[in-house]
């Protein structure tokens, strides 16, 4: 008796486990795995199955800053079916990292960024099943270039982190609701800049860079810089950055 009412509460239920076959990823990337499930020990009518691609938010209101789960990406996998009881089912997919996605794997003193894919199944007359995996997400080959050439005009990356909102860098802006900012720090203490927030905007043609540059008594001005996706010559570029940001 007691476990027929734990079952029609969900409380014994369906389990589901997310196994990634492609864990480690870049943007535009194919991100690969399937879903296992296997049924409650009754019948249970799944209403959907879902992927959603989720990523941790710096939220302003007022003076007090929070940090909020948001979705980036939402992918449906399945409609409606009947899951028999203790029936198994895999669910193999596919997927496109969005070219938006924010790095995680970051060499920074305070890296706040974070990235999981969230299964989620929609069950009727119980409490729905859900898994969470962890993506480490690496800079693509234009972030990496643009990481390393600053590093040579004598900067440090000090921290990461996403914020909501959306990000505008004159022909281009961003889509998903959200942006990261990298946040770099001058290695010499009499250096005129305080810091400088690096923002990547990816396509599938080219990556744009929005710099905001703060300097010590001059405030923030900005500019901008678009890469396509061919080899980068890194001496080229650190010489185009120490001029494009006044370094």
């Amino acid at each position: 008796m007691f476990k027929q009412v734990l079952s029609s509460f969900g409380l014994q239920g369906i389990q589901v486990d997310t196994i990634l076959n492609t864990p480690h990823l870049q943007v535009g990337q194919h991100l690969q795995g399937s879903i296992h499930f296997k049924g409650a020990s009754s019948t249970k009518r799944i209403n959907a199955i879902s992927l959603e691609l989720m990523t941790m938010v710096e939220v302003e209101s007022g003076e007090h800053e929070s940090r909020q789960a948001q979705c980036i990406a939402r992918w449906p996998m399945s409609g409606a079916f009947d899951l028999l009881a203790e029936q198994t089912h895999q669910c193999p997919f596919n997927l496109i990292l969005p070219f938006e996605t924010p790095i995680t794997q970051l060499n920074c003193h305070y890296n706040q960024t974070q990235v999981w894919l969230h299964t989620h199944l929609d069950i009727d007359w119980a409490i729905d099943a859900h898994d969470d995996d962890a993506l480490a997400i690496y800079p693509s080959p234009p972030m990496q270039a643009v990481i390393t050439a600053l590093e040579q005009c004598g900067l440090s990356l000090y921290s990461a982190d996403v914020e909501r909102g959306q990000l505008r860098g004159g022909h281009f802006q961003s889509t998903i609701g959200c942006y990261q900012e990298l946040e770099f720090r001058p290695n010499a203490w009499l250096s005129n800049l305080n810091e400088l927030e690096v923002s990547f905007v990816t396509t599938a043609q080219q990556t744009h860079v929005l710099f905001e540059i703060d300097r010590k008594m001059r405030g923030d001005h900005y500019q901008t810089l678009s890469l396509p996706h061919t080899p980068i010559d890194i001496a080229s570029l650190t010489a185009h950055l120490k001029q494009l940001l006044g370094l």
